[in-house]
């Protein structure tokens, strides 16, 4: 592998208020990508994609290995989707899309898909399984774009119906997790931007849809920049500003019936915007420019853990990573 740079860990024992999770700091040498993609397989291994054309990808949990995909140091990749330490998408954002995909660990990356039509910006992706995955772009000519892939991401097409959206509302790609399938069919997309931020929701893969209405914050700039599911009924939603970082109102709301109805959370919730979160079976994690929040009762009460910055968290049931802007990287243990 070709332009490789090795990533040491180095361990900084900051350890949270419920002394269970425990963050680690890593440091990238000589590593200036900002990263926004990120992808956790297992407790071993772990994927990220970034600005200027760069992944990084950890086999031992320890030990990073960054490198630029051929011809693509003018893209930043927002989105990333692993199987293994083998088969790995990455998904750019901007002005069109362009999607890589690997099979062999990075050595080679083959583009998959390339759309660059007026108004393309693609938000995030997701998957069921191996096979079926989701992508959504904001709007063209007034219905979100969304292309399905059902060979594991070698080729994808549009859906032959596209949801209609409301003026100025689009999703963002604050950390590629505007989109979440669950279950075998089931996927929800969050929006912000217009007066309303919204969620669409389908349970056959996209073949039809339903939209809900959520209390977040919204006008111009203000939305759902991230979601996430417990299972098919609870899940949470956050966002907010990012130019507004510090403002708490319509920051995080939290559902029990699948999306249907949301709960605003105005007490004791995140600490302002936040760009990511992530959930295992006992807690959530909450991650913005401002710091970073957990809760362990689905998202009805917040503890702040601590005010480091970043864009992008994932966690399983033992191991969790964060990333951010310039490289910044960091390991969560739980404990």
């Amino acid at each position: 592998m070709k332009g490789c740079y090795i990533i040491i860990v180095l361990i900084i024992g900051f350890v949270d208020a419920f002394s269970q999770i425990q963050i680690d700091r890593v440091e990238v040498d000589n590593f200036q990508s900002s990263f926004r993609g990120l992808y956790l397989v297992n407790d071993t291994v772990a994927w990220a994609a970034g600005s200027d054309g760069v992944y990084m990808k950890t086999t031992n949990s320890e030990n990073w290995l960054a490198d630029t995909i051929p011809s693509c140091s003018h893209l930043d990749f927002r989105d990333i989707h692993a199987f293994d330490g083998e088969r790995a998408i990455v998904m750019s954002s901007g002005e069109g899309c362009l999607i890589y995909r690997t099979e062999d660990g990075g050595e080679n990356w083959s583009k998959v898909y390339e759309n660059l039509e007026k108004e393309i910006f693609f938000d995030g992706m997701d998957f069921w399984d191996d096979k079926s995955g989701i992508a959504f772009s904001d709007p063209v000519d007034g219905n979100l774009y969304i292309i399905r892939t059902t060979d594991g991401g070698k080729s994808w097409k549009p859906l032959k119906s596209m949801p209609s959206t409301l003026k100025n509302e689009a999703g963002f790609a604050a950390s590629g997790t505007g989109i979440v399938c669950k279950g075998d069919s089931t996927i929800w997309i969050a929006t912000g931007g217009g007066d309303t931020a919204r969620v669409f929701k389908s349970i056959n893969r996209g073949e039809s849809w339903k939209i809900y209405n959520t209390p977040m914050r919204g006008g111009e700039g203000n939305g759902i920049y991230s979601m996430t599911f417990f299972d098919e009924r609870n899940g949470i939603i956050v966002g907010g500003n990012y130019l507004d970082s510090l403002n708490t109102k319509g920051s995080c709301a939290v559902t029990s019936d699948g999306g249907e109805t949301w709960q605003l959370i105005s007490v004791n919730g995140p600490r302002g915007y936040r760009s990511c979160v992530a959930v295992n079976n006992n807690f959530a994690i909450a991650v913005g420019r401002t710091g970073i929040d957990i809760t362990s009762d689905k998202g009805y009460y917040w503890m702040p853990l601590s005010n480091e910055g970043y864009y992008s968290c994932v966690l399983n049931t033992r191991i969790g990573w964060l990333t951010g802007r310039k490289g910044k990287l960091a390991k969560v243990t739980i404990k």
